[in-house]
């Protein structure tokens, strides 16, 4: 098992440190794996005099930024604060931040409205659980769910709000996320787009891009930028917002060129839901279902919306209300999906 980094104070173990190295840290040392020896997570113990509570974080099930402090409530109880950095929302962040949070109505997690939220777009979800010294399982459990829950909003993004960024975006970035003008992305990207290609940033260009929803403005970049931005890396992208504009045959090619095979990239977990989704609207909505199958225990839930759009598109209403309604009861709080249900003129139970 990966064990923990520690930042220890001179002082001696303070009792939240103690809930963290009994409650916490075995649910890390279950959710990661060492990176070539080094530990994936790390406890962090703060100096007597900091204000800053102890916490343990680190990378979970290889991908996943989790973070979790502990705060005190009483001799007996203590508070453990879960976080996960879900990426950045930079167009229009209330709005999304709603679209979000609407769907996590039925989970015990939230939209953390801090400071950075605001000022940047960075999307950071979590909860708060009181536990005593015998909840080892509870936490395991919790974190467990806050990870299944990244899990699912990493193909309800590409689904739903393709320009969220993801939260390693940044870190490819020619400048530093924050020394951008934050308040003005728009004119940034304008006034890049104005410059000759060799005075562009152009991962900076492209991810702000992508990130306010200018998809002919994602296309531009990749073909100005060609040794920048080889065509086989970001193919998905060029997939994305092909399929976004509506160009779905284009954006078939694109993931094909990609080396997309069976629905899948190179590496990928899951089925591609840009290419799926071309797919169907690009009327080739029998490969679409060969490629999902039949539904099974554990799929990603778009996988049933997909079939439900394949199977309208195939004319076969009655089993598309089925994978509609199924995909409603697991995601009721997914308001674009419900109105695009209603748009194709289609009951669900």
């Amino acid at each position: 098992m990966a064990k923990p980094n520690s930042r220890k104070s001179n002082k001696s173990t303070s009792p939240l440190v103690t809930v963290l190295k009994t409650l916490v840290v075995p649910a890390f040392e279950y959710e990661t794996e060492p990176d070539d020896g080094e530990p994936a997570f790390e406890l962090i113990e703060p100096e007597t005099d900091s204000t800053e509570p102890p916490s343990v974080r680190g990378i979970c099930r290889g991908t996943e930024p989790a973070h979790v402090c502990a705060l005190p409530i009483d001799g007996e109880r203590t508070c453990l604060r879960f976080s996960w950095l879900a990426g950045y929302l930079i167009a229009d962040y209330p709005s999304d931040a709603i679209l979000v949070g609407n769907l996590l109505e039925c989970t015990p997690f939230h939209i953390r409205a801090d400071c950075q939220l605001g000022m940047s777009g960075r999307l950071t979800i979590g909860c708060d659980l009181v536990v005593r010294a015998d909840d080892a399982p509870l936490v395991e459990r919790r974190l467990g769910e806050l990870l299944q829950l990244a899990d699912d909003l990493n193909w309800f993004f590409p689904l739903r709000l393709p320009h969220r960024l993801h939260w390693q975006d940044p870190g490819e970035f020619e400048i530093s996320w924050e020394d951008l003008p934050h308040h003005d992305l728009g004119g940034f990207l304008d006034d890049g787009l104005s410059a000759p290609p060799s005075e562009r940033t152009p991962v900076t260009l492209l991810r702000i891009a992508q990130g306010m929803g200018r998809w002919h403005d994602v296309l531009r970049l990749l073909r100005e930028h060609p040794e920048e931005l080889p065509r086989k890396q970001w193919a998905p992208l060029k997939c994305m917002a092909l399929r976004q504009i509506g160009r779905w045959l284009p954006a078939i090619r694109a993931a094909k060129a990609g080396g997309i095979r069976k629905g899948r990239y190179p590496g990928g977990k899951w089925l591609s839901p840009s290419y799926l989704h071309a797919l169907i609207e690009g009327g080739d909505d029998i490969e679409a279902l060969r490629l999902l199958g039949t539904p099974l225990e554990g799929e990603p839930g778009f996988y049933r919306w997909l079939r439900g759009l394949a199977m309208h598109r195939a004319e076969d209403s009655k089993q598309a209300s089925m994978e509609f309604s199924h995909y409603a009861a697991a995601w009721p709080g997914d308001v674009l999906g419900a109105a695009a249900i209603h748009e194709l003129g289609l009951e669900i139970e």
